[in-house]
């Protein structure tokens, strides 16, 4: 688990994120919840105003694996380093 301390800036609440969120993207698009992660490790996400909870909305691929699983990073780092993207239309 990650022990590095960080300085937050007080001005980047929850609430703040929310309002900014309202003003970028369309209404169509609903959340379930109002929480906005700084990080996430495991089974636990730290929201931006330093709170540390237990996710349990999350996607269902860190249902299985968590947040950050290393070998999982491992995984897509040594994709990554291959290409990053291929479609049958289209290669980047």
């Amino acid at each position: 688990m990650e022990t590095s301390i960080k300085i937050r800036n007080p001005e980047v609440t929850d609430t703040e994120l929310s309002k900014r969120k309202s003003n970028a993207i369309v209404p169509c698009f609903g959340m379930m919840t109002q929480v906005y992660a700084d990080r996430a490790g495991n089974a636990e996400i730290w929201k931006v105003e330093g709170n540390r909870r237990i996710d349990f909305a999350t996607s269902i691929a860190f249902v299985n694996t968590g947040h950050r699983d290393l070998k999982v990073i491992d995984a897509v780092m040594a994709q990554l380093d291959r290409f990053s993207q291929t479609f049958h239309r289209v290669a980047s």
